[in-house]
């Protein structure tokens, strides 16, 4: 009985803290990576070492790790493939926005178009290949299970302006089991569900469900068809999306409790514990 208890008081603790705090991005020249994400994105760099600079994207921060020799570690542009798919920046208009990448000569691999949920979106790469998103709109979803969070999404497109440099709005990862992505980031690293969309036309039987971890959100991608893995793996000098960083308020409880809903082992102590999800996402564990 004492086991359990301390375990959900580990997970009530989660509950409290989670949320996401940064999102890591392997990149061949930090020089490079810092005139794109800086100069035509607008992220301030708050603080930078050798290899590493820290951006403040509004909701959470990015982390530029130089990676001179890497790749993008198998990942593919297909949404059927586990792990992390992109990263999505809130915008007041994306046209306007994707104008200007344009003219600044960013290659986009989805023109601006209106999409499921009313919004308008876009998709780029950046200069290692990172897949990058711009969103316009509230999300309208099919099932709303937190209208206090919609609400305060469509406060957030109030705000902002044609101009207003985009903000950090969410990362995109599929799950081959959403029930057991659930389980994990609601009931043990604290998420809220905002909402799912239902994608009734698309022949892979897409299903969005939006959580809320802090004041970004985790888009949670699921379909009826069969996903191909995440190709992830600790070994690799790999670009792009590396890794997903939390806040908690304590390490040990908070890898306890991770663990207990089906992390893997640790794969780099403290200060700032790695572990890796069910599904083969790792995650950075940090404290305020």
């Amino acid at each position: 009985m004492g086991e359990v208890v301390g375990i959900e008081q580990g997970m009530r603790r989660m509950t409290e803290a989670a949320a996401i705090r940064f999102l890591e991005i392997g990149c061949r020249s930090i020089s490079r990576s810092l005139d794109f994400y800086r100069g035509l994105l607008g992220f301030r760099p708050v603080a930078e070492e050798p290899g590493v600079c820290w951006l403040d994207a509004g909701k959470a921060m990015l982390k530029l790790v130089e990676v001179p020799t890497g790749d993008l570690g198998g990942w593919a542009a297909d949404d059927l493939q586990c792990g992390m798919r992109h990263f999505g920046m809130r915008v007041g208009d994306v046209d306007a926005h994707a104008a200007r990448l344009r003219e600044a000569g960013v290659a986009f691999t989805t023109e601006p178009r209106d999409a499921h949920g009313g919004v308008r979106i876009a998709f780029f790469t950046d200069p290692d290949g990172a897949l990058l998103e711009l969103v316009a709109g509230s999300v309208e979803h099919d099932e709303v299970c937190a209208p206090e969070l919609v609400e305060r999404d469509r406060a957030l497109h109030a705000s902002l302006t044609p101009e207003s440099d985009p903000v950090f709005d969410h990362v995109a990862v599929t799950a081959p089991d959403m029930e057991q992505a659930l389980d994990f980031y609601v009931r043990a690293a604290g998420a809220e569900v905002i909402g799912r969309l239902r994608f009734e036309d698309d022949p892979r039987g897409l299903v969005i469900t939006n959580l809320q971890l802090g004041p970004a959100r985790l888009e949670l991608l699921s379909f009826t068809r069969d996903t191909d893995p995440n190709p992830w793996n600790a070994g690799q000098a790999r670009l792009g999306l590396r890794t997903l960083g939390f806040t908690v308020t304590e390490h040990r409880s908070a890898v306890e409790t991770l663990t207990q809903a089906g992390a893997g082992a640790v794969m780099r102590p403290s200060p700032d514990p790695l572990l890796i999800d069910p599904d083969g996402l790792p995650l950075t564990v940090t404290t305020r």
